[in-house]
């Protein structure tokens, strides 16, 4: 094959998979919104910086102003992902045949909430995608220089999107360190590139960083997020039993005193209510409420380490099951409309008419998406651990590295902010994509050893 219709079949693979990743915001005739997505929509107006948050996204969707159109942050995101996700594929399978590629990466769009969720205007959109490139960095096959340095881009862009990626691919990098470290005094083969991964690491804090400046004209990474914290030991209980030691007798204790016995029980309930102590005590731009959290988070770890301990892991627990698509996919019309007609008059009638403004029923999906996961799990280990044996290496490196960054995700996202469906389920597609890749390389390695197949049969894999 020559190199033109090499890079031809490669960029039409890659518009067609776009495409496949859009079929829920095509259907739905508009992009898919979320609660967050209205921050992101008017920074690029209003170069606010939105709480608690990192600046790239908001600077990503530049795209749609510029454009005039919602559609062009949306559909770079989904080429995007497709690049991603493909050199990531072609680094563990190197003579994976496109159209394979192209075939099972359009069946994981169809049968998983991938597509539901690159479908949005949100800075997790690529979560999944950033993840699985990080493995394919630190254990995959080396890609051509051009391909490995546009996969390090993409995927430091990607990680500066949203603090939760920068946390777990941190968390792979340490991993990986670690296990390099033992096979060295092993005297084993040595499968990793923790300079890629690192390199990655280290352009993504950069980028997020420069976005950041250029939003506030300050240098930082992240904003302290105590009221973060606060609100997820709100989910634990945590801080109700701290309130109940402290306010009896003495209700200047906290300034949460007074609002002891209705406490919402939830972290979105403590947020995002529009009544309730956070809110009646300032909220998100009140300096006193934030030095509270502090205090009341730094009490609550003093007093009570064990518990602690093992309610944050409960919640990182249970985090690691909730797959279901369809969180937060609701009616936005009270709350994206007036921002819309301010900033996209023209895109205010395919908004207001889109299915999900009128509610999508998901209920269907529930089942499906727990099933899935749980089964692909299993055959991603089952395959890891058949073709170890065997004398293959990558599936089970991949499988150990995706199993990490699952469980990686579920800690920073359940243990450190607060269970959702929405957190696991944007990168529960990966073990079926690991199966679907081991199955491809198994079958090319029969196909390959079988002297009776014609010559050339395998060509691509």
């Amino acid at each position: 094959m020559s190199a033109l219709k090499a890079n031809a079949t490669t960029g039409f693979i890659l518009a067609a998979l776009a495409a496949l990743l859009l079929w829920p915001a095509l259907w739905n005739g508009a992009p898919l919104f979320y609660y967050d997505s209205v921050d992101y929509l008017e920074m690029p107006f209003t170069g606010r910086l939105p709480v608690f948050r990192t600046a790239p996204y908001g600077w990503f969707q530049w795209f749609a102003r510029f454009s005039g159109s919602l559609w062009a942050p949306l559909v770079l995101q989904a080429l995007m992902v497709a690049t991603m996700v493909w050199l990531s594929a072609r680094s563990f399978v190197p003579r994976l045949s496109p159209w394979l590629f192209l075939f099972g990466a359009g069946l994981l769009a169809a049968v998983t909430g991938w597509a539901w969720y690159v479908s949005q205007i949100m800075a997790d959109s690529v979560t999944g995608a950033v993840l699985l490139a990080a493995v394919a960095l630190l254990c995959g096959q080396r890609l051509p220089p051009f391909q490995r340095w546009v996969l390090i881009g993409l995927t430091a862009v990607g990680i500066s999107f949203h603090l939760s990626h920068l946390a777990v691919v941190c968390g792979l990098l340490v991993t990986g360190a670690l296990a390099w470290l033992v096979l060295r005094r092993m005297r084993s083969p040595l499968p990793f590139r923790l300079g890629d991964l690192a390199a990655t690491i280290a352009l993504s804090i950069v980028i997020a960083v420069s976005a950041n400046y250029a939003a506030t004209g300050r240098v930082f990474l992240f904003r302290d997020p105590a009221n973060l914290r606060l609100a997820l030991f709100v989910e634990t209980g945590l801080v109700q039993r701290y309130l109940d030691d402290v306010c009896p007798g003495n209700e200047k204790a906290s300034p949460l005193c007074p609002y002891r016995t209705r406490m919402p029980t939830t972290a979105n309930a403590y947020l995002w209510n529009t009544f309730g102590p956070f809110h009646e005590l300032g909220g998100w731009r009140s300096d006193p409420h934030k030095q509270e959290a502090k205090v009341i988070v730094r009490e609550i770890l003093n007093r009570y380490p064990g518990e602690t301990f093992l309610r944050l892991g409960k919640a990182a627990v249970v985090q690691f099951g909730l797959v279901e698509t369809g969180d937060g996919i609701r009616p936005m019309h009270w709350h994206l409309e007036k921002s819309i007609r301010r900033l996209y008059l023209d895109f205010v009638d395919d908004f207001l008419g889109a299915h999900q403004q009128h509610a999508i029923d998901f209920q269907g999906y529930a089942a499906r998406d727990t099933i899935l996961y749980w089964t692909a799990l299993l055959a991603m280990l089952f395959f890891a651990i058949s073709r170890w044996l065997s004398g293959s290496r990558w599936p089970a490196m991949a499988a150990l590295f995706v199993f990490l960054a699952l469980a990686g995700n579920a800690i920073v996202c359940g243990a450190f902010s607060n269970p959702n469906h929405r957190y696991q389920g944007r990168v529960a597609w990966l073990p079926l994509l690991l199966v679907l890749l081991s199955g491809a390389e198994m079958t090319g390695l029969r196909l390959r050893r079988d002297p009776q197949d014609a010559p050339g049969s395998h060509a691509e894999g």
